[in-house]
């Protein structure tokens, strides 16, 4: 910013400051936050940096619960990155906590949930991360379709978070 545009603010058109915000031909992605505290509670977050020039009426899975985050302090929690189209389509959040309620571990709640996108023969079908955690703190991160390459972060309470790699899955 120019010693001009300073002394004129704030008449700056925010249209211009807000193309120096972020670069819209690099991708971001969403920021997902599970979290089961001392008293049991649980709860999840997604917060999506959105889609630099997407195509018009584009809705993502994050705003949509059950789609994007779901929580059910009485079975688990799950958050999900990447193409939304996917979980939107599978109700993937709500489904792993569906499958932790009808007893699956979280691990196998999460798979069972990645292995319902199989069935997606059209559309978008990209990379999804899928986040999941259970009543008993036990947790699993997939990404599907992932490179090998998709990392999280697990903070357990006490000391510094950990970076740990996703376990890949991929839809055939």
């Amino acid at each position: 910013m120019t010693a001009e545009q300073k002394q004129a603010w704030p008449n700056i058109p925010l249209a211009e400051l807000c193309r120096h915000a972020i670069d819209p031909e690099t991708g971001r992605d969403t920021t997902v936050f599970l979290a089961h505290d001392a008293s049991g509670d649980i709860c999840s977050g997604t917060s999506t940096s959105g889609w630099g020039w997407k195509y018009p009426g584009r809705l993502g899975d994050s705003p949509i619960v059950g789609a994007g985050s779901y929580a059910d302090a009485r079975y688990g929690a799950a958050a999900c990155t990447g193409a939304g189209e996917m979980t939107i389509r599978c109700c993937t959040a709500r489904s792993i906590v569906l499958y932790m309620k009808k007893g699956a571990s979280v691990a196998d709640a999460v798979l069972e949930a990645a292995d319902d996108m199989r069935a997606l023969k059209t559309g978008l079908i990209n990379r999804v991360t899928v986040h999941a955690i259970d009543t008993k703190g036990n947790h699993k991160v997939v990404a599907v379709n992932g490179t090998g390459s998709n990392v999280y972060w697990l903070w357990e309470g006490s000391g510094d978070p950990v970076q740990r790699p996703a376990e890949t899955f991929k839809l055939r």
